[in-house]
């Protein structure tokens, strides 16, 4: 009897702990199915901007290049950046100069586009952080004097300025689209609202065109722009 008494006794505990495993395993198998449908790497996409070099031939730039890229990391986001190049002349009513310098944006996009099967297109909101590093040579500008009555122009004949290793940085909502054209080739638009945040400006001058940010004004920090993109779609998982 003593015995028949131990024997369920342990059979009364084992059972209890058999169950508390079986739980534990299907949380675990669970928890990872539930991060495996969170994650989603499937694909890393890299491109550029196809209409800044014309834009650059037809402004008599020296370089006016922009690469870009996205990672997607889940359904609807992907991490993305930009990393681009220009040479630019600018010419203004009262200055010419010359803007020399490097951009990187980065930061993501959301899709908002229900794709049908076999679709990949996206309508996407995003944010970027932008920083940029250039310099400024300016070639030549004109003085005014206030009080000629029918010029107020003096002379334009100055030495050139080199202003060096300045910066700048800035936030930029973007909105656009991409559309896949050819399997894993796409087409995309993008519209951008920048906020500057910061500059480095040298003495005795503004820094009236920022590498990557655009036009900068006097009265505004806000700026604008656009880009169009072709790109190649790299999977990173097989197709089951």
């Amino acid at each position: 009897m003593k015995k028949k008494q131990i024997f369920i006794f342990i059979i009364s505990i084992i059972i209890p702990i058999q169950t508390v495993f079986s739980q534990v395993e299907n949380q675990l198998t669970d928890s990872l199915i539930n991060k495996n449908k969170i994650l989603n790497i499937n694909k890393i996409r890299f491109g550029f901007d196809i209409f800044k070099p014309i834009k650059s031939t037809s402004n008599g730039d020296n370089l006016n290049y922009e690469i870009v890229g996205d990672l997607q990391i889940t359904e609807n986001l992907y991490l993305a950046g930009e990393y681009g190049l220009i040479d630019r002349l600018i010419e203004d009513e009262n200055i010419n100069f010359n803007s020399n310098g490097s951009f990187l944006r980065f930061g993501f996009d959301y899709n908002m586009f229900k794709n049908w099967v076999g679709m990949d297109n996206a309508i996407f909101l995003g944010l970027r952080y932008g920083s940029s590093n250039f310099s400024n040579k300016i070639e030549s500008y004109n003085v005014r004097n206030s009080d000629a009555y029918f010029s107020n122009f003096v002379d334009n004949n100055y030495q050139t300025i080199d202003h060096s290793n300045l910066t700048g940085n800035w936030l930029e909502i973007v909105a656009g689209v991409k559309v896949e054209t050819f399997n894993n080739v796409y087409l995309g638009f993008s519209l951008r609202l920048n906020k500057l945040l910061s500059t480095k400006k040298p003495d005795n001058f503004d820094n009236l065109f920022i590498p990557g940010y655009n036009k900068v004004t006097d009265d505004n920090t806000w700026g604008s722009g656009f880009n169009y993109t072709l790109t190649y779609s790299i999977p990173l998982k097989k197709k089951k």
